[in-house]
This record gives structure tokens, sequence and C-alpha cells, in this order.
């Protein structure tokens, strides 16, 4: 009798043990389980948003996701950094090319376009070094 109990007890704490193993599994192929981006837009570092955006999300294409605004603010943020970069350099037409990025990119901010000019007002303080 002891015995059958210990037996259905060790089968509970199993099947237990098991569920929770499922989830922990299942949660670890969650892409996003908080959203570390708005975190960085809340506080203005579009350097980690560009971060996240490529860790994480640079294989999206469409932005399918509830925050799809925020993944085009990072890939302007992204653009706008990286022609401030070939700008410097003289290089013209890799510039031009993350402006017409910055252009595509803009397009899909929606209500958060306000984070692209504040991205603009960032590198405009930046001085050119030729």
């Amino acid at each position: 009798m002891l015995l059958n109990i210990l037996i259905v007890l060790m089968a509970f704490v199993t099947v237990v043990s098991v569920v929770r193993l499922v989830s922990e599994v299942r949660s670890s192929f969650v892409r996003d389980r908080y959203n570390s981006m708005e975190y960085s837009l809340h506080d203005g570092d579009y350097g980690d948003m560009v971060y996240h955006y490529y860790y994480w999300h640079y294989d999206v294409d469409p932005f399918s996701t509830p925050s799809e605004e925020e993944y085009h603010v990072a890939a302007y943020a992204d653009a706008a950094f990286r022609h401030q970069l070939f700008e410097a350099a003289g290089d013209g037409e890799m510039a031009d090319r993350c402006l017409r990025q910055m252009a595509q990119a803009r397009e899909g901010t929606g209500s958060l376009s306000v984070s692209a000019d504040e991205v603009d007002r960032i590198l405009e303080g930046i001085p050119l070094y030729r």
C-alpha cells in the first residue's frame, strides 16, 4: 500500500516536472518575451534599438508584429547612422543608398515618426570630419 502511494506521488511529480520543462522550452523560443525595443525607444537609446533589431528581428520581413513601428524606427536609426558614417568617409554612393533606406523606413514609422526626427536631431549635432 505504501509503495502504491509513493508510485502515484512520484508519477504526479514527474508529470508536473514535464509540464514545467515543456513550458520553459516553449518560452525559450518566443522571440520577444518583453519588448526590449520599446524600453530602448522610451529611453531614447537608438543604438540599443539597432542592436535589438539585428539581434532579434533582422530576418522579419515584412514586420508582422505588434511592434512594427518600433522596428521601422530602428531600421531608420540604423540607416541614418550608416549614412552619417559614409557621408563622413566620402562614400557618396553608399550614403545615397542609406538615404533611400531611411526614406523607406520612415514610411513605416507611423505614429513614431517623432522618434525618426529625434534621430535626425541627434545626428545633426555630430560634425562630419573629412
